[in-house]
């Protein structure tokens, strides 16, 4: 791991507004002096997370993490501590400082592999950009796609980042080559094929329009390639109209919205998303005025990207899907997973043979807008669509399509929605809400596993989240430490660093702690985290940082530490007798031998009666994040 400049990780902390990095992840509204939002880490319907841009620290009550700007990124992009100084440096333009070693030159580090990834989509997105501007013969017909048949504009395709990648194969690769991309990160890029042909990377868009994909907070994750008259055709195999970025460590289908990073900027309470089926439909939308248009990557449509939408707390989102029967289907697969999620979805079908493009080109927004006026519930879409029609389905009908409904609405948290949801059901089913309610009591009954029945054992089994904090005296010394300014010097004086279990991360967090404060006097506690070598460290370290001291006054701090103090202390005596007692079992080496051992076990024993004990002169400085 580098060694940063003294004081640039806390620098570094200091100057990321912490409001500026989690709002591209999570629509936070004012609250006191705080931001709430929902939970970047769980799933949840009712906001438990909270923001403190002046103090810089993060609380989510669901999940129960908590920290600052490091340790978010560490978790919400799943970093190690190195990648995330590298995030912030690169999100904030912060040049990072290294400390200089015993030479005198300033010690160097690679970029993580997610940075180089990221990079080299960049770079492959404006190589796309150039070739699409090129006055040959291929870019024309891109061009000619984009302008003459799309009715796109040159500024559009600048401001969606829109290319074209060459039918030469090893172009790309040859580019990207000679700007010093190495082979390790071409081959996870996701650009091309995975073996190479005569020892070269050939590309996996080769003749096709490039769509760039970007991520929730905007940066080219992927492509999308768009059929043209000049892809080329290997064997008998037809071209399919569109191919995509396969997953990478970057590009994750399920994580993924086309377009969310500009329409999570447009939208709010007051607001739905638009979700269409394309790329280029919802780039239509966009540029037309339909500023909350998102689109899913692929066919398949996940509860991850709803709750995409659902974490920018939108009013809900309305469904904008063909209207032939693959868009009808498509439309009814999406109603459990808004139903899960809890997002309120309407569903609005356009007529068949038309796409958003078409409807914008032909009718103007107010034709487009007509459409989506015309939305319904996902209740009532699910009656409709499985009813196809009729006005008096039988008994049968009514019982499956409520089962439907039924194995979705179980798993909504609020009794308030189901109440609704099945209000809603029993008004289009025309049966009554009592007889509508005691159906879904007994399909719970019968879904519900044998196992849970009357076995309450499993009730008892604390949960992640709600279970009490498991300490070691390692990890009750260290909260203390970090806590009180007054316990570092004086326990540095009197602690012996045999006594810590250097296993555990908070044993090697104090060990080195005390070695930095024995050498060169007391550490703020915001600058310990300096001296820490891996990710199990931080996590122990920022766990304890970021706990709650209100329930501490400044005598329970003294009293707390040397309770911790005399259990590290009569351990290490415990395994010191254990051991001499182990010894003088064996056969004797000799008598001086026998007396030596003896003598160590009455030493230990006197010492036993006078433990170690820290006393504080002054009050206390306390520092509270969270």
């Amino acid at each position: 791991m580098p060694m940063y400049a003294e004081n640039f990780v806390e620098e570094l902390k200091d100057r990321v507004d912490l409001y500026d990095l989690i709002s591209p992840y999570v629509q936070l509204k004012k609250s006191g002096a705080k931001w709430v939002g929902l939970s970047p880490f769980n799933q949840e319907k009712t906001p438990s997370f909270y923001v403190d841009s002046i103090k810089g620290f993060f609380h989510c009550f669901s999940s129960g993490e908590k920290g600052d700007a490091l340790s978010f990124v560490q978790k919400v992009e799943n970093l190690t501590f190195p990648e995330a100084i590298e995030f912030l440096a690169n999100r904030f333009s912060i040049p990072i400082r290294y400390a200089d070693n015993a030479t005198g030159k300033s010690n160097s580090y690679r970029k993580s592999i997610k940075s180089d990834l990221y990079e080299v989509q960049e770079l492959a997105m404006t190589w796309f950009a150039e070739q699409f501007h090129l006055k040959n013969d291929e870019s024309k017909v891109a061009l000619d796609y984009w302008i003459t048949q799309r009715k796109f504009s040159l500024e559009d395709a600048s401001q969606f980042g829109i290319g074209y990648a060459p039918v030469d194969r090893f172009a790309l690769s040859r580019y990207l080559e000679k700007k010093g991309i190495n082979d390790t990160i071409l081959s996870k890029s996701g650009l091309f094929n995975e073996k190479k042909q005569s020892g070269q990377f050939a590309s996996r868009f080769c003749g096709r329009l490039m769509i760039p994909i970007r991520e929730k907070i905007g940066r080219v994750c992927g492509f999308t390639a768009r059929l043209l008259s000049v892809t080329p055709v290997w064997g008998d195999r037809k071209s399919p109209k569109y191919v995509n970025s396969p997953e990478t460590p970057i590009f994750l289908k399920g994580d993924l919205l086309f377009n969310l990073h500009l329409a999570n900027k447009e939208i709010d309470e007051s607001k739905e998303f638009i979700l269409v089926e394309g790329q280029l439909d919802a780039i239509r939308c966009w540029l037309e005025g339909f500023k909350t248009v998102v689109a899913p990557q692929g066919t398949a449509f996940k509860d991850s990207q709803a709750m995409l939408m659902r974490k920018s707390s939108p009013k809900g989102v309305v469904c904008l899907l063909d209207g032939d029967e693959a868009g009808q289907k498509a439309a009814f697969s999406y109603i459990p997973t808004f139903l899960r999620v809890g997002l309120d979805a309407r569903f609005t079908s356009l007529p068949e043979g038309k796409d958003p493009d078409q409807i914008l080109l032909e009718q103007g927004p107010e034709g487009l807008t007509k459409i989506l006026e015309q939305g319904v519930s996902s209740i009532e879409y699910a009656v409709r669509y499985k009813l196809n029609g009729k006005n008096n389905p039988q008994a049968s009908e009514i019982r499956a399509i409520s089962e439907l409904v039924f194995s979705s609405i179980s798993e909504v948290d609020s009794l308030i929605m189901r109440d609704s949801y099945l209000k809603e059901l029993s008004r289009h089913l025309k049966v009554s809400f009592q007889t509508m309610n005691e159906e879904f009591i007994q399909f719970n009954r019968s879904k519900k596993p044998k196992y849970k029945g009357n076995n309450t054992k499993s009730a008892t089994i604390s949960t992640k989240n709600s279970s009490p904090r498991l300490t070691t005296a390692e990890d009750d010394l260290l909260f203390c430490l970090l806590h009180d300014d007054r316990v570092a010097s004086p326990l540095a004086q009197i602690f012996d660093p045999t006594w810590l279990n250097l296993e555990i991360p908070a044993g090697r967090i104090l060990a080195k702690i005390m070695a930095e404060t024995k050498a060169d006097g007391p550490i703020e506690a915001n600058r310990m985290e300096e001296f820490l070598e891996d990710d199990s460290e931080r996590n122990v370290f920022q766990q304890n940082y970021f706990q709650e001291v209100s329930s501490f006054d400044e005598n329970s701090f003294l009293q707390h530490a040397n309770e911790c103090l005399l259990a590290l202390f009569i351990r290490s005596i415990k395994q010191k007798e254990k051991k001499i007692l182990h010894d003088l079992d064996k056969p004797a080496d000799g008598v001086d031998s026998l007396i030596t051992l003896r003598h160590e076990l009455l030493e230990l024993r006197k010492n036993r009666k006078h433990p170690p004990k820290l006393i504080f002169s002054d009050k206390p400085t306390r520092y509270s994040h969270a």
